[in-house]
C-alpha cells in the first residue's frame, strides 16, 4: 500500500504528517523524504500517535511518526535538510518587512513602542 503523507513538522527523531489514510498505531512505514530537486532520503518510521481531524482540515488524520534504525548516512543527510530549512526560516524572518502599524510616526511626531506601549521622546 502506498500512502501519501504531507509533512507538517520534522526533526531528526520523527515527523508529524497529514494523511487521508487511517494508519494503525505501531505500523512500520518505509518513507521517502524529498531532500532536494533530485534527492530523497529513505527512512523507516513507526506510527506512534494518530488524531482524526475535523472536516475542512487539510487531511483526515494528523499522524506522529518515530524514525527507526536510520542509517548514519541518512541521519547526516536529514540533519543537513533540517539545517537548510532552519537557515531559510531565519532568512525569511530577517527579511520580513517591518509592521507598518508600529513603524509609522504618530500625528504628533512621536513613535510608539510595540513592546511597552510607551512613547519615545
Amino acid at each position: 500500500m502506498v500512502t501519501k503523507l504531507r509533512t507538517v513538522d520534522m526533526s531528526i527523531g520523527g515527523a508529524r504528517v497529514y494523511s487521508d489514510d487511517r494508519l494503525k498505531l505501531g505500523t512500520s512505514l518505509q518513507i521517502e523524504l524529498l531532500a532536494g530537486p533530485d534527492s530523497t532520503v529513505q527512512v523507516l518510521a513507526r506510527v506512534v500517535w494518530i488524531d482524526e481531524l475535523e472536516g475542512g482540515k487539510p487531511a483526515r488524520y494528523d499522524v506522529g511518526l518515530e524514525f527507526l534504525d536510520v542509517p548514519e548516512e541518512m541521519t547526516s543527510r536529514l540533519a543537513a535538510i533540517l539545517q537548510k530549512d532552519e537557515d531559510y526560516k531565519r532568512q525569511l524572518e530577517a527579511s520580513a518587512s517591518p509592521d507598518p502599524v508600529w513603524d509609522d510616526e504618530e500625528e504628533d511626531g512621536e513613535t510608539g513602542s510595540p513592546s511597552t506601549g510607551e512613547k519615545k521622546q
